[in-house]
């Protein structure tokens, strides 16, 4: 049960100061538990503010990796699980905060679910309600459904995250593996800077026959979009961008009649936001437009 954490930090110091300070109570208390060795990785991608000096500083027994420059979520993540030796990988958001008993509930959910490749738990938001984190793999209608508001390969329900059950993708922002599936995946699509990495990845994992897992039996914390100022409005252009690579790599013949929804959904988006005199997120939609 020996476990490497991997954490991503750009230019979120103070966040990323209190992840370490949370994941250091939930290491404890798990190797209370199982006596295993758990190594703790960051990969500072090239920060400004500071970061990669105070964790040096204040958190020394943490294992610094310091990149000149911004990696990106996909190429950093693979550049450190190709070092890792350990059977269990957890990639880790810097701005996400671990209950005491996150890692000993994950790990043990490892041990009782012997079916479990890879596994997510319930992320709540900061004010504690929950934050939809899993979902089926995207495909031709859900992509459709989800262009047009309707969610579609992301599920809201609060009944779809109230049970364990396999699910076509978790979100990245607390992603434990087995070391197998890096191995006989390759881990990210690298050609995915941010955004529908970790939904990519899912769909190859799931075509070698590993079984992903979300179980609430345990919750941590996400500051949704800390990592990118709280500005959400790239995060829906580069899903955008992702979607497309993401059809064009797995379902290149059905790009094309999904390429028209998409125009229509957009289009859709850009008059209603427009009308509600909400112009920034219609200049997103707009923008969009040019990516598809």
């Amino acid at each position: 049960m020996d476990l490497t954490v991997i954490i991503l930090s750009f230019n979120t110091k103070d966040i990323t100061g209190r992840c370490l300070s949370r994941l250091k109570s939930s290491v404890v208390s798990c190797q209370t538990r199982f006596k295993n060795k758990i190594e703790i990785i960051v990969l500072d991608n090239g920060s400004t503010d500071g970061s990669a000096e105070m964790i040096k500083s204040e958190y020394p027994w943490v294992k610094l990796v310091a990149s000149k420059e911004n990696l990106g979520f996909s190429k950093g993540n693979n550049l450190v699980m190709k070092k890792v030796k350990t059977p269990l990988i957890l990639l880790l958001n810097s701005d996400v905060y671990l209950e005491e008993e996150s890692l000993y509930k994950a790990l043990a959910y490892f041990r009782v679910n012997l079916n479990c490749d890879v596994l997510g738990p319930r992320l709540n938001y900061a004010n504690g309600k929950l934050q939809p984190s899993a979902g089926p793999l995207p495909n031709f209608f859900n992509i459709i459904l989800w262009i047009f508001g309707l969610k579609g390969f992301h599920p809201q329900s609060k009944g779809y995250f109230s049970k364990a059950h396999q699910v076509g993708w978790i979100m990245g922002a607390f992603f434990m593996l087995k070391k197998k599936v890096y191995e006989n995946t390759g881990g990210f699509d690298e050609k995915l800077f941010m955004h529908m990495e970790e939904i990519e990845w899912c769909k190859r994992i799931k075509d070698k026959g590993f079984k992903i897992w979300y179980a609430p039996q345990f919750a941590v914390v996400h500051l949704h979009g800390a990592s990118t100022n709280f500005d959400l409005g790239p995060s829906f252009f580069n899903e955008l961008k992702g979607i497309k690579y993401y059809l064009l790599k797995h379902f290149r013949s059905l790009y094309i009649p999904t390429k028209m929804f998409l125009i229509i959904g957009l289009i859709f988006r850009v008059i209603a936001f427009s009308i509600l005199g909400k112009t920034k997120r219609a200049r997103v939609y707009m923008e969009g437009l040019k990516v598809i």
